[in-house]
């Protein structure tokens, strides 16, 4: 029960007991029974009224209580509760009330002033609108990117800002290639407020660059160093015999043949990472994908298959993948018969194919996916690397790890299945 039932029930059980009371009291002095009925009605609209007064007049004070606290907590400062000769309790209560919705703005505008004083910190240029797009704030590195008075006000488009139409984002245009510019909302006293930040992400991009190219630059160095130092040796010893013999010669163009492919087969691996395409998703058998895969291994490799029979995903990227694992299951077998166990499975709308060998591992798996770092020495780094862009394409991962007590190395390819 209520605490305002309780309060009803109380004052109808104490006018009930005062109407008792003085029916007892009347009988007492022998009253005719038409005075009792008298006193009776008497007093039953005089409680009536007594009571129902007392009661609204308890209700009225907590709903303007009530009404004021809600008026308060939504940020309105300039009313008071309609209070009606109130005091001790009532008049404690509304003087908490009203220091705790000052202490409530006072710790609003203390926010309020310590953000914008981080944001005129900032190196990152901001500037606030509101749901009409009118500028509310712009910090000084906002100021000195644009060159603007900006004035404050002042529409997104008089700045030299753009809506984008779909969404509503804010762009300018002196941010170029070299910008990162994001916008973000979020609501403050009922109102939309768009955020929108900038960040110069130039010298970033140049420091990527130029790594880039210092590592393009020493694999490529290296690869045609491997290849041109021993054609260049073989051909001036054949050029410093006066006649040379036909087996020598054939034997000097024997290898730089050979040379001559492996530096071709590298660039076309390398122009292959470089325009992987979009790939081409749809179901098809799994069996003939492993079958045209294993034609690069040894007829006598074992290859155990288990699991579902048909795959989702670009069956022409996944033949380039599951060639390189092979690949490099081969060649990591050392003098061992190569020995693979694949299964194919799907859980709970994932799809994931597992390639487990026998060879001797992964020397260091933190780089074994890095493009041109291998550890091989006809190797060229570009298997692995190729095979997790193909994998982060399909939208998915590649996880490559040693079986740590059992010899081998686990590769585990997964992506969802839409």
């Amino acid at each position: 029960m209520t605490h305002e039932r309780k309060l009803q029930l109380g004052l109808c059980i104490n006018a009930s007991l005062i109407i008792l009371l003085s029916v007892i009291i009347a009988s007492q002095f022998q009253w005719s029974t038409l005075a009792i009925l008298t006193l009776v009605f008497v007093l039953f609209l005089t409680l009536s009224f007594v009571s129902y007064s007392y009661y609204e007049h308890w209700r009225q004070t907590l709903m303007n209580l009530t009404s004021y606290t809600q008026l308060l907590s939504e940020g309105v400062t300039n009313v008071a509760p309609l209070l009606n000769n109130t005091n001790g309790l009532i008049d404690e209560l509304q003087l908490e009330i009203n220091n705790l919705a000052t202490s409530k703005v006072m710790q609003s505008d203390s926010t309020s002033k310590t953000l914008s004083a981080l944001m005129d910190e900032w190196p990152i240029a901001v500037a606030l609108f509101n749901q009409h797009q009118q500028l509310l704030y712009r910090n000084p590195a906002m100021l000195e990117t644009l060159r603007l008075p900006l004035l404050i006000g002042t529409t997104a488009a008089q700045s030299g800002f753009t809506a984008h139409d779909n969404n509503g984002e804010l762009t300018h245009p002196d941010f170029n290639q070299q910008w990162q510019t994001q916008n973000l909302w979020f609501s403050d006293d009922e109102q939309r407020i768009q955020m929108l930040t900038a960040t110069n992400i130039g010298q970033s991009l140049r420091a990527h660059e130029s790594v880039i190219q210092e590592n393009l630059i020493r694999v490529f160095s290296h690869e045609l160093r491997n290849s041109l130092t021993p054609m260049e040796s073989m051909t001036d010893t054949l050029l410093s015999q006066e006649v040379p013999s036909p087996q020598n010669t054939k034997l000097v163009l024997t290898r730089i043949n050979q040379r001559s492919k492996h530096l071709l087969e590298f660039i076309n691996q390398y122009a292959d990472l470089s325009r992987l395409s979009h790939p081409n998703l749809r179901w098809f058998e799994f069996k003939p994908l492993i079958d045209e895969s294993k034609t690069v291994l040894p007829n006598h490799t074992k290859v155990i298959v288990k699991g579902e029979k048909r795959c989702f995903g670009d069956v022409t990227q996944l033949s380039m993948v599951l060639i390189n694992l092979f690949k490099n299951a081969f060649q990591a077998t050392a003098d061992e018969e190569l020995a693979l166990n694949i299964a194919l499975y799907h859980d709970n709308g994932l799809q994931f194919i597992e390639v487990v060998d026998n060879g001797l591992g992964f020397t260091n798996l933190k780089n074994a996916t890095t493009p041109f770092y291998t550890t091989k020495q006809a190797g060229s780094g570009i298997g692995l690397a190729l095979s997790r862009e193909v994998v982060h394409q399909h939208g998915g991962q590649l996880i490559i790890e040693n079986r740590g007590n059992a010899a081998g190395a686990k590769i585990t390819l997964k992506w969802p299945i839409h």
